[in-house]
């Protein structure tokens, strides 16, 4: 018998996992797949950036999360065993300012946990070997045990790693190259004077060294090895190799102990052109791999699922054409380049090895982390809440800017395909204090209407239009808030479900929302579209185009 399935999920690292619990989230159950046996008990990607956090928050997992990680919250960097560069985490724009430390073991655990409560498990020792698509459907061919089966689906997603069988299958070109040497990964307890609880490069003429910080008194060590080439054969590592590096490398400890992971691995940087070609899609290092410098990879996959799952969803349920998935090629594809590119040049930078080059290094790395502007703008590269879909053909805007000087805002505000940071707002029946991110959660879109700067009669006329006649079109699509500054409303408008204020109208300048506006937000918290005046018009055109 042919088993059949809306979603067919190959993989269950941590961007399968991340996958099959929003598309259930958003009303679809998949089925997800995996060639092993059971998860790996390896650390293997274990940096969790801000940006991440904010979709594990919005998961409702974000609470184990941070119960099971540790809290990173700097970078330093040291010649020779002398520090030459700090960079402090904790002053990063997010509700989550620092780089969370969780073995990839652990989260895979708590999103197979999380993905339980959908009833929803893993398919373990279940390969994929080939499958057909039509305009239609899409026919799998698996392997279990000695068997092999078909299974019938409408959308297979790759989540399968780097070697991966869905963009080998799609005859997808993986461009790029391995770089030259190898390099000698030590999971171990190590004492030292250095902060614990730090990320620290080490730059060496003999070659650069990396450490992580994982639990107490355990680190990740990961040496490169400029005179290994990775057309030679390497023995097995042992942890005298190890203690004999960190000595070489003027790296001063008192104890390296008790390795639980030692090997030597080579990196690479690849990406494909595209991330689908039909109704076959692929996500995470299917789709890119790269240097563990800036630790991008995991983070880069799960909001690979992110990006896909809701549009999947809406489409699945009926609520949007299926050229809306064009979407996440486009979206997804710029940001895993911008990756692969930016650390790419970052490994090239830290493995320089002529003697003048690493001296100019040092020096503009020390100047270059003193300045503000410079440390904010890498802190937001790195964290990824930079990241944004600016461009893209389902964001979109009728926007005027309104220059106020009394209102003292700023009139660009965010743009279409912007993330929307967290705020905090007043719920003006209570007076309780709220996050914006909590009015955001949910599979929804959320509409948020602004009252402005000086709202007149005209201003709540259209206000409450919108109020009223969205929701007899759109209401299982979105959930509809009204932020609005001190001034009470008229009171057809206030019985309204969800009101808060603005105090000293922050969001609202932070958004140049000077006049009545309104900001639509997406279910991955970037920015749809934007209106101001005013228009049920103009947003009622911008809908159609994205929902059925």
């Amino acid at each position: 018998m042919m088993d059949k399935t809306d979603v067919l999920i190959v993989g269950s690292g941590p961007t399968g996992l991340t996958l099959a619990c929003e598309l259930a989230r958003h009303g679809i159950i998949p089925a997800i797949i995996d060639k092993a046996s059971a998860p790996s008990d390896k650390s293997k990607a274990f940096g969790i950036h801000a940006r991440t956090m904010e979709i594990f928050e919005n998961m409702e997992i974000v609470e184990k999360v941070l119960t099971k990680g540790n809290i990173c919250d700097g970078l330093n960097i040291y010649n020779r065993g002398k520090q030459i560069a700090e960079m402090r985490i904790d002053n990063l724009k997010s509700k989550y300012p620092f780089f969370l430390i969780l073995a990839q073991s652990d989260t895979e655990k708590i999103l197979i946990e999380h993905l339980k409560t959908y009833g929803i498990e893993v398919q373990r020792q279940t390969e994929l070997i080939s499958f057909e698509q039509n305009d239609k459907e899409i026919f799998a061919k698996v392997k279990n045990s000695n068997e092999t089966n078909e299974i019938k689906c409408k959308y297979l997603i790759g989540c399968d790693g780097a070697h991966s069988t869905a963009r080998k299958a799609l005859n997808l070109e993986f461009k790029g190259a391995p770089y030259p040497n190898h390099w000698l990964l030590a999971d171990l307890n190590i004492q030292w004077d250095y902060p614990m609880y730090h990320l620290s490069a080490f730059l060496h003429p003999s070659g650069v060294t990396a450490y992580f910080p994982l639990y107490e008194n355990r680190g990740r060590l990961m040496f490169e090895l400029p005179n290994s080439p990775i057309d030679e054969e390497v023995e097995e590592p042992k942890i005298e190799k190890v203690i004999e590096l960190a000595k070489e490398r003027e790296i001063k400890f008192s104890s390296i102990t008790d390795p639980t992971w030692l090997a030597y691995f080579t990196l690479h940087h690849r990406m494909v052109d595209q991330y689908n070609k039909g109704n076959v899609f692929i996500a995470g290092d299917a789709a890119h791999i790269h240097s563990p410098v800036g630790g991008q990879g995991m983070n880069t996959g799960i909001q690979d699922a992110y990006n896909l799952a809701w549009k999947i969803g809406l489409v699945l349920r009926g609520r949007s054409p299926n050229n809306i998935l064009e979407s996440y090629n486009i979206e997804r594809h710029r940001v895993g380049e911008d990756v692969v590119k930016l650390t790419d040049r970052a490994t090239k930078m830290i493995t320089l090895h002529n003697p003048v080059f690493n001296a100019l290094r040092n020096k503009m790395i020390g100047f270059l982390t003193n300045l503000d502007s410079v440390a904010e703008k890498m802190l937001r590269t790195l964290s990824q809440i930079e990241v944004n879909y600016k461009g893209s053909p389902i964001v979109g805007e009728d926007w005027k800017i309104v220059h106020q000087s009394s209102f003292g805002h700023s009139p660009k505000g965010l743009e279409p395909g912007e993330r929307i940071a967290d705020y905090i707002v007043y719920d003006h029946k209570t007076r309780s204090t709220t996050n914006l991110y909590d009015l955001l959660m949910g599979r929804e879109h959320e509409l948020l209407l602004f009252t402005g700067f000086d709202p007149g009669e005209e201003d709540y006329i259209r206000l409450r239009e919108v109020a009223v006649e969205i929701p007899k079109q759109f209401g299982d699509l979105m959930e509809i808030h009204i932020i609005k500054g001190e001034r009470a409303l008229p009171p057809e408008l206030r019985e309204f479900p969800s009101i808060h204020v603005d105090k000293n109208f922050q969001l609202h300048k932070d958004l140049g929302t000077a006049l009545c506006s309104l900001y639509l937000i997406r279910p991955d918290g970037y920015i749809a579209y934007r209106n101001q005046p005013l228009s049920i018009e103009c947003l009622t055109n911008y809908l159609s185009g994205i929902f059925i």
